[in-house]
């Protein structure tokens, strides 16, 4: 595992006090050098020095959970139909890159922590997936990237000891999740300011901030500059597409506050 800060384990559930070096993670794994949520995008990220990997849980009709982003296959083989209505094998003749999300997780063990982002939240199907993941579940170093209070309690009842990500578009509702015992909340890139992040670190929460704009050719993508500025700001992690950049830029930061 990357050892820069020390870790020994997962980044969800160590201490790390605000001010602290930021984690840098790869959005849909390395996905500036490779397909996204594929299994070349998670090995890039581990071989550049990520902390942890994001892929995006969805299930397919035969109640497999894979690392798939869109609902549909739209934008990536101009195909409408969904990943819920297609089962593993079909999606794999369709999509020949599709990982289910235990092949994720046993690439990451032992290198990397693993943040999930649920797309689904269908109690039945954030069941199943629970059930399938379970073997995964028990260490910290995969948490629950959750897009609603209903499926942040959902989690939390299922799963008592996982860590809890928030991926709020309402930022109202991060006080609901830090009384539930949520540890994390992702800030959009826009929407991060010194102000923010700390606003958010004094109810408790380790915040995260999803770099780029809310748009499919935008998203995870940030210059040197504008992510040196944001690292000044001093979130707990930061996820973006360009895992090599991102911690050369947090790297020379650390080097810069020692020796300045």
């Amino acid at each position: 595992m990357n050892d820069i800060l020390g870790k020994t384990g997962s980044i969800w559930s160590s201490a790390h006090p605000a001010g602290q070096v930021t984690f840098i993670g790869g959005h849909r794994g390395s996905s500036i050098g490779a397909m996204e949520n594929t299994l070349a995008a998670v090995k890039l990220a581990i071989a550049e020095s990520a902390d942890f990997v994001e892929t995006d849980l969805r299930l397919t009709r035969d109640g497999i959970p894979v690392a798939f982003h869109d609902a549909n296959l739209e934008r990536l083989h101009d195909d409408p139909r969904s990943v819920a209505e297609l089962d593993l094998a079909e999606l794999r003749a369709i999509h020949p890159q599709t990982m289910t999300i235990a092949d994720v997780l046993s690439v990451a063990a032992g290198h990397v922590s693993v943040l999930l982002d649920t797309k689904i939240g269908e109690p039945h199907a954030l069941r199943r997936s629970i059930e399938v993941l379970g073997p995964w579940l028990g260490d910290g170093t995969v948490a629950f990237g959750t897009r609603s209070t209903a499926t942040s309690e959902l989690i939390r009842q299922e799963l008592p000891d996982c860590p809890i990500l928030g991926l709020y578009e309402n930022y109202a509702d991060y006080p609901v999740l830090a009384a539930m015992g949520g540890l994390w909340a992702r800030l959009w890139e826009e929407d991060a300011s010194a102000r923010t992040i700390a606003e958010l670190q004094e109810l408790g929460l380790k915040v995260i901030v999803m770099a780029g704009r809310r748009s499919a050719d935008a998203v995870g993508l940030i210059s040197r500059d504008a992510l040196a500025t944001l690292l000044e700001w001093r979130p707990d992690a930061v996820m973006l597409n360009d895992v090599k950049t991102g911690v050369a830029v947090r790297d020379t930061a650390i080097h810069q506050s020692i020796f300045t």
